[in-house]
């Protein structure tokens, strides 16, 4: 289901809905205004991913994952903020562009039907598919990259300039083989995740995709591992499933996988239909939580851990206590989350307030859970870390991911019975139990990104940079705080609003 501009009458908007207005400008500013002051110690880019523009021409999108990638560049040095932004040049953003109107996939907008045959049999004969890549960041053969849940692909960019340098094809056995060495055909058709891990001992890169049944052979989730510094990814293992799940996260640890398979499950008669992603999409209420750990050496499937039905968007991180894995994630209760973030009204789920705003209106709940699961027994236990709503959770990644940590942080929905989006900030001590949380009326702060200060060993001893949309106003601001207690440290000015986007990552000058 698509809309055309002038479809849908817009009521008192809230503040939040100015971060789900397209941003055309692209622009260099070599210093920001400050408030405060940024740690000299500070240097390298952030670069924050997400939508910058909500609609192809005269034709909307009707979910916050459809919208067209935009890259945000803050630069440090010497206390002071430089920043650049870039859309991404995909192939549906210049179609767009070109033509006015809306030329490829997207998670949740119907393409018309003559125009997708297009694209399927271009795809059918070699072409390389559009790879808009909205969602996280990486660093992948050497180079910068951008990543979606919507294309096995990155897209290659250069930091300095956020030029697009073009998709990252791979160059190894699994563009026509699985897992299991079994040939396949529409390679482009299979779901992955932008959240591929680090391995916390080598440092190779660890992903899965998902490869559609075919007659004879099931659907399966395919785990494969890119060698440090390739472009060549080796398969670790498969397990199949009889409909395939929504899983936009997992974790690694130090020798094992964890794949959350949840009960919201894809129809695929949907897509043969040509239904979007999201449409094919159906809670199974009487489907547990399925959490299969697996060997990461070997592949192997060591133990299959059901537990109370739940969805996770988002994970934490995981660690191995000698027979026990410990998992932390943000789980909400039903898969309502996703079904939250339409911008067309009409399409979220029924009961809210935002009747004609085209923004998401967030009612679900994620609390941060951690699991123990138990290889040696098969029991698991479940235990609540904080009584509050976190999302988007981070923590020292290049440091503790997969390991023993102490600390995360994460945006959330406040207790503030009108929040309808993330609103405040939350820095979660694990150890002690314990957090704090900063909030201010009106501004709607992005996922934290932690950057440690250099020579530091506590995992809280550094500053958290979030990019934060103050609605009224129209404009937003880069926020540094003190991870331990969230007292802002300096805050940096834009002359524009940032739209609301989804993940980024710090490059230390030195590694850049």
């Amino acid at each position: 289901m698509s809309n055309r501009i002038g479809e849908l009458a817009t009521d008192d908007a809230p503040p939040h809905a100015t971060g789900f207005r397209t941003l055309d400008a692209e622009i260099v500013l070599e210093s920001l205004p400050t408030e405060g002051r940024f740690p000299d110690w500070l240097e390298g880019s952030l670069v924050r991913n997400g939508p910058g523009k909500f609609e192809a021409g005269n034709d909307l999108f009707n979910h916050h994952f459809d919208g067209f990638a935009m890259l945000h560049r803050f630069g440090f040095r010497n206390g002071q903020v430089s920043y650049r932004n870039r859309y991404l040049r995909s192939r549906s953003f210049e179609y767009a562009t070109q033509k006015g109107r809306m030329g490829y996939p997207v998670f949740a907008t119907r393409l018309d039907p003559d125009r997708l045959e297009r694209v399927s049999e271009q795809l059918r004969k070699g072409d390389t598919p559009d790879v808009n890549a909205s969602v996280a960041l990486a660093r992948i053969a050497g180079q910068h990259v951008a990543l979606t849940d919507g294309s096995t692909l990155p897209m290659a960019y250069d930091l300095e300039t956020l030029e697009t340098r073009g998709p990252l094809v791979w160059s190894d056995r699994l563009q026509d083989q699985d897992c299991a060495g079994n040939p396949i055909e529409n390679w482009f058709h299979r779901a992955t995740t932008a959240h591929c891990h680090v391995a916390p001992a080598a440092g190779d890169i660890i992903n899965y995709f998902t490869q559609p049944g075919a007659p004879g052979r099931a659907t399966a989730y395919n785990f494969f591992r890119i060698p440090l510094g390739t472009r060549r990814r080796e398969p670790i293992g498969l397990l199949t499933t009889g409909q395939a799940a929504f899983v936009h996260a997992f974790c690694v640890t130090q020798r094992r996988i964890v794949f959350p398979e949840n009960p919201l499950r894809s129809d695929p008669s949907v897509l043969l239909d040509g239904g979007s992603w999201a449409e094919s999409l159906h809670w199974h209420k009487a489907v547990p939580m399925i959490f299969h750990v697996l060997d990461q050496a070997s592949g192997n499937l060591l133990r299959r851990f059901e537990v109370r039905p739940s969805y996770i968007m988002h994970t934490i991180n995981a660690y191995d206590d000698g027979d026990t894995v410990v998992l932390d994630v943000a789980a909400y209760d039903n898969g309502d989350h996703v079904a939250e973030l339409y911008l067309n009204p009409a399409l979220r789920p029924p009961g809210g307030r935002l009747k004609t705003t085209r923004a998401p209106e967030l009612r679900s709940r994620a609390r941060p859970v951690r699991y123990r699961l138990d290889l040696a027994t098969g029991r698991a236990t479940e235990q609540e870390l904080a009584p509050i709503t976190v999302e988007l959770p981070t923590i020292d990644y290049l440091r503790l991911n997969g390991r023993r940590y102490r600390h995360f942080y994460s945006t959330g929905l406040s207790n503030d019975p009108g929040a309808v989006f993330y609103d405040q900030l939350a820095s979660v001590d694990t150890v002690a139990v314990s957090h704090v949380t900063w909030r201010q009326s009106g501004h709607f702060p992005g996922e934290p990104v932690f950057v440690r200060r250099p020579g530091a060993s506590a995992d809280d001893d550094g500053i958290l940079l979030s990019v934060v949309l103050e609605g009224r106003a129209g404009r937003s601001y880069l926020l540094a705080l003190d991870p331990p207690t969230l007292e802002p440290r300096a805050r940096a000015f834009l002359p524009h609003h940032v739209p609301c986007g989804f993940h980024g990552t710090f490059f230390p000058a030195a590694a850049a």
